[in-house]
């Protein structure tokens, strides 16, 4: 049996230590993709890091409803390797990235609706600066509002337990890459344009009513709110990867 209440705080850490080990240990290699003013390792504040604690507590909490609701039998998880096909595994996964991208798109617009955005949203985009800590950084009711896709996707998709912990570490991760303050995938081939990078969420924050995507960039060009610079900004990180 997983234990949710455990595993969504430990998958969120994880991703945050992650970015933090690999870009400290080699400042140098990734200074030119550096998006922010500071290095990220001192960027973040006390205040986020204290928002963040809170958040994996609430994590923990949200998990702890979605072992309660496996074990009632609620959910839609299974764990047998033949309930399904191993075609539908990988089926399923993209499926909860389509339901994440969509409910992230439509919930963080939600979000910017001005009595939400001055009561709650307005927390995270006082992290001026993204970085790991601030991936997390959120007042109560967004945290819950954000790992809630997860308990979502369990209830309406059938999906493999491990699957499932695939999507969240999956989900988790992008979050954090989205606030690292580097842009790590600059010399992507054209053809993944249609994938949002670490710029994108980062102009999010610099600008606040521009790029509320988080995977797919097709809702920020269909309802019109990609920043006006996003291509040319994103094209300026290729460059200089490629010396230009």
């Amino acid at each position: 049996m997983m234990y949710w209440s455990i595993l969504l705080p430990f998958l969120a850490t994880a991703a945050i230590l992650l970015f933090w080990v690999l870009l400290k240990s080699r400042p140098q290699q990734f200074e030119l993709m550096r998006i922010t003013k500071h290095p990220f390792f001192t960027a973040f504040t006390r205040t986020e890091r204290k928002r963040t604690l809170t958040t994996l507590a609430i994590f923990a909490l949200v998990g702890l409803l979605l072992d309660w609701a496996y074990h009632m039998g609620y959910t839609r998880i299974y764990t047998s390797a033949n309930e399904y096909s191993t075609l539908y595994l990988v089926i399923s996964f993209l499926l909860a990235l389509a339901i994440n991208d969509v409910y992230f798109y439509f919930s963080h617009r939600l979000m910017h609706w001005r009595p939400l955005f001055r009561r709650v949203h307005y927390i995270h985009h006082q992290s001026h600066a993204p970085n790991p800590w601030s991936a997390f950084s959120f007042h109560p009711i967004e945290a819950v509002l954000q790992i809630a896709v997860i308990p979502i996707v369990a209830l309406v998709l059938p999906i493999h337990a491990y699957v499932l912990v695939g999507f969240s570490a999956f989900m988790l991760l992008v979050s954090v890459y989205g606030h690292c303050g580097y842009e790590l995938r600059a010399n992507k081939p054209t053809m993944f344009n249609v994938f949002n990078n670490s710029i994108h969420h980062n102009q999010h924050h610099q600008y606040v009513k521009y790029n509320y995507g988080l995977y797919l960039n097709i809702w920020d060009r269909l309802f019109k709110t990609n920043h006006p610079t996003y291509t040319e900004v994103t094209d300026t990180f290729k460059h200089k990867k490629n010396g230009l």
